[in-house]
């Protein structure tokens, strides 16, 4: 029986005009294989001595202005050489944010006495000076326990099978800090072991034995049991490795051993892709799939034109799918009826010449030889080469030979999974040794100037359904619910479908239509590009049409919550039972949707934005302290962050998300799905929906010849429709390789679901700080609905910050308490956060700017309170010398009395599309 549905009154339709919205009755899980450490007794009293600090430091800084005031007021008071020698220069000092001279302070005579401020800043600056020696004391023992602590981690099997994966230095780092070791080589990888510790008892991206993934079912009547999300038994069984080999050497080796004919000729062929006739001429998009080394593919393509003979118009019709290149050519050789073969001959010759020459030109392509989504290539590519006839004994016994290796390549790769951490790293060099070793006798050797070579994926999955009572309660359903048409407000892929619409209804004009999608590819591309500059929906731009309204959406939500901005609470945080322990500092802003704003919201959206239903995948930790329930990341939905894992779970997970994924289409509905592998492991996935789209008809019933893109006038949007029966398509990617980095002729299809980039940055203003030292800190505020945080309070600083802060740091000693102590106060910095790179401006090529992300620093953890944190700081800074943001942490790991899991959810929320 499948599970029960979490149904709201919005979507029975009461009171709604169709806007119904619901989430997915299940959910995914990510959460760290490892637990973060409780504190330890040695550490914690660091903490709170740390934390009176800054709050001496928060207290003279508040002081300081009023201070001014009243030595300025004391003019009258005091002889005139004593205003001018000693409170002049105290008030500048004051002002200026320095340190007044010991000198200077010893000769303010009885001015304490008639200035009780005055008598209240000297006794916090002697509680500074109480508190630093204690602090002084106190570090050693800290880090000790920090220390042990941290050695702890590092001794721990996932921890070192992870980072093998990663390092074979930082394996051996790893190894070094679990044995104890206090050289000074130790302490010098100190900073980078601690890093991937944290990592992995703090940060849910899959990746190794980093974080695990598991699935199960929601509840519809369970209540929140906050300590469920970070408790130990989460995972209730053995984890299960998955081992897969890259797609991106697989694949290149592929194409490496396709330059052989031998090895072409024994496949069909297909035509790269339909054929735009005009004046005389065809042209049409191909491929120019290439390997520079790493992990990735690069896609080229272009497009080719020729003069639309006969014979080039037979092989485009015969060869739309897949046909031996033998059966081909006697096509091609009848219909020339021997016109070109000379006496006595049947035209073969000059068929295969012809049929030679589109090969050369990329224009007449050979099949895959395994199937793109295989679970196994390796060995099925090995098998095939085995089965070819060679012309001669040179090409059998090259075959022979290629087959070998790649056997060798699949036995080394099985056993990937079951080897230790001190046996991976000679594996993996093994691996990688081998793969140049293949791709140099296919003729593809690996560039010179190459990244390392990823040899293997690997996730790790819990295979059976993970009991989820207690995760979430209708409260949590109820509060995204309500929350889901703002995101939809904010997303970027409303605004490309307009963005598309204009560029095609220019080209092809209202109700026109495009017989080869492909060609529309490049205004897909270019139209994400113009979305992206007109994200802000500014009323000065020229906004594409229909985006009127939204923006005026847009610009009222702003108007509303700015005017609704509120301090933080110091009880519940929303009225609820939970009790706040660590109020936000004084100052830090927090802004509280009204709950006006989201009411009948949905229903306002554009006619043309509701005609499709629509989803997203909310990313969810659970705040205990606070009771807070805090949105990491909204995506875009239909499976798409649970496809990578579907295999390798339990099948109900599959058999759940396809019923969910064609419920929220409707019954009306003809979905098909793209599956591009691009080389990415992680883009292998089930098929959820009944139909597929793809360039080989061998493994997909829909190829582009069955597809026309068109502007449909009654939604007023651009659709795939199946050319023979008219259907309009709804075409799905849940892969999870970028776009960017796919083929342009895939733009419409894989744009017909855009969805998923949310940003709620507009929402929230951005004040100024002034950072210690000089120098402009951007801050935004938290925001919430109810008890779920949508954004978390930020700090932006500056490359010139960034540096500030790294000089303060090293100059404060082996532990920088009191550095730390000043930065927080003046900035109001919570004591726990994550530390990012600062965002890049975009350079308008989106594919360079992705590529570019992926090289930048990951988000980490920063306690502020934890000693040895302070002492890899600056560090861990020196990566960012481009700027960095500061996030609070929610939910923040440290000073824990229990060890405890970083836990994420990704719970789906769809919402139904209008009746046409």
């Amino acid at each position: 029986m499948p599970p029960q549905q979490h149904r709201t009154p919005a979507e029975t339709g009461a009171g709604t005009d169709g806007h119904r919205v619901w989430s997915a009755p299940y959910a995914l899980v990510r959460a760290t294989v490892l637990t973060h450490p409780a504190q330890a007794p040695d550490a914690a009293a660091f903490r709170t001595l740390l934390a009176r600090l800054q709050d001496t430091e928060r207290r003279l800084l508040e002081t300081a202005a009023p201070l001014c005031d009243d030595l300025h007021d004391s003019r009258a008071g005091h002889p005139a050489a004593l205003h001018r020698d000693v409170v002049l220069p105290l008030r500048r000092a004051l002002h200026n944010g320095r340190e007044p001279r010991p000198a200077l302070l010893e000769r303010l005579g009885d001015l304490p006495e008639r200035l009780p401020r005055l008598a209240g800043w000297l006794a916090l600056r002697e509680r500074r000076t109480a508190l630093l020696a204690a602090l002084t004391a106190a570090a050693a023992p800290a880090l000790a326990a920090e220390r042990a602590a941290l050695a702890a981690l590092c001794r721990e099997p996932a921890l070192a099978k992870a980072v093998a994966l990663t390092s074979t230095d930082l394996l051996r780092a790893v190894e070094r800090a679990a044995a104890g070791t206090r050289d000074r080589r130790a302490r010098k990888e100190e900073a980078a072991v601690l890093r991937y510790a944290l990592r992995a008892s703090t940060k849910t991206s899959p990746l190794s034995w980093f974080t695990a993934v598991g699935w199960g079912t929601l509840p519809p009547d369970a209540h929140p049991d906050v300590p469920s999300w970070g408790r130990a038994p989460l995972f209730d069984g053995p984890l299960r490795s998955v081992v897969r080999p890259s797609r991106t050497l697989t694949t290149a080796l592929t194409l490496a051993l396709l330059d052989a004919p031998h090895r072409r000729a024994a496949l069909p062929h297909r035509i790269t892709s339909t054929a735009r006739t005009t004046g005389g001429r065809a042209a049409y998009s191909r491929d120019r799939t290439a390997f520079a080394g790493g992990r990735y593919l690069v896609a080229g393509e272009d497009e080719a034109e020729l003069p639309a003979t006969g014979p080039l118009g037979l092989v485009t019709e015969r060869a739309g799918n897949p046909v031996p290149l033998d059966e081909l050519t006697g096509l091609l050789a009848a219909a020339l009826k021997g016109a070109a073969a000379g006496p006595g001959g049947d035209g073969r010759a000059a068929a295969a010449g012809f049929l030679a020459r589109l090969a050369d030109a990329g224009l007449l392509v050979p099949g895959e030889p395994v199937p793109p989504q295989d679970p196994d290539p390796l060995d099925r590519l090995a098998h095939w080469l085995r089965s070819l006839d060679g012309a001669d004994a040179d090409e059998a016994a090259a075959d022979a030979a290629h087959a070998g290796r790649l056997g060798e390549l699949a036995r080394l790769t099985s056993g990937f999974a079951d080897t230790p951490a001190g046996g991976r790293p000679a594996l993996l060099t093994a691996l990688s040794d081998r793969w140049t070793q293949a791709l140099t006798a296919a003729g593809r050797p690996v560039p010179a100037v190459s990244a390392p070579l990823s040899a293997v994926s690997e996730d790790v999955v819990a295979p059976h359904p993970l009991d989820l009572g207690g995760f979430l309660g209708a409260a949590d359903h109820e509060a995204l619910r309500e929350v889901s048409p703002l995101a939809e407000l904010f997303d970027l892929g409303h605004l490309l479908r307009r963005v598309v619409r204009d560029r095609f209804v220019a080209r092809y004009g209202p109700g026109g239509t495009c017989p080869h999608p492909w060609e529309f590819g490049a205004e897909v591309a270019e139209a994400w590009e113009t979305a992206g500059g007109l994200s802000a929906l500014d009323p000065a731009d020229a906004l594409p049409t229909g985006a009127g309204p939204l923006a005026a959406l847009r610009a009222e939500a702003v108007a509303a919550v700015r005017e609704a901005a509120c301090e933080a609470p110091h009880g519940g945080p929303h009225g609820g039972p939970y009790a706040d322990p660590y109020p936000a500092p004084a100052g830090a802003a927090e802004l509280v949707l009204p709950p006006d704003l989201l009411k009948g919201l949905g229903d306002r959206l554009p006619d043309w934005a509701l005609s499709r239903p629509l989803s997203h995948a909310y990313f969810l930790q659970r705040d205990p302290r606070r009771g807070l329930l805090c949105v990491n990341h909204v995506y875009g939905g239909w499976g798409r962050f649970t496809s990578r894992f579907l295999d390798t779970l339990d099948p109900r997970a599959a058999t759940e998300v396809s019923r969910q994924i064609r419920r929220a289409l409707g019954p009306d509905a003809r979905a098909a799905q793209i599956r591009p592998v691009g080389g990415f492991n992680a883009n292998l996935h089930p098929l959820l929906v009944p139909d597929e789209i793809g360039p080989d008809r061998r493994w997909s019933p829909l190829g582009e010849a069955d597809l026309d893109l068109v502007h449909d006038e009654a939604d007023d949007q651009v659709r795939i429709r199946l050319r023979d029966t008219g259907e309009l398509l709804d075409v799905l990617y849940p892969g999870f390789l970028s776009p960017v980095l796919l083929p342009r002729r895939l733009g419409a299809h894989l744009a017909d679901q855009p969805h998923g980039i949310v940003d709620f940055r507009p929402l929230v203003p951005r004040t100024a700080l002034t950072a210690p030292g000089g120098g402009t800190v951007t801050h935004t505020p938290r925001l919430r609905h109810r008890h779920v945080v949508l954004r978390r309070r930020r700090w932006l600083l500056p490359p010139g910050a960034v540096e500030r802060l790294r000089a303060d740091l090293t100059a404060g000693g082996a532990v920088p308490a009191a550095a730390a102590a000043r930065w927080r106060a003046a900035l109001g910095l919570p004591e726990q956060l994550f530390l990012h790179p600062a965002a890049t401006a975009p350079t308008g090529r989106p594919a360079e700017d992705f590529l570019s992300g992926l090289s930048r620093p990951k988000p980490q953890l920063v306690d502020l309170g934890n000693a040895l944190h302070l002492r890899c700081l600056a560090k861990w800074l020196s990566r960012h010398g481009g700027g960095a943001a500061l996030e609070e942490a929610l939910p923040a790991p440290g000073a824990q009395d229990a060890p405890t899991r970083a836990v994420e959810l990704v719970l789906e929320v769809y919402r139904a599309g209008r009746a046409r």
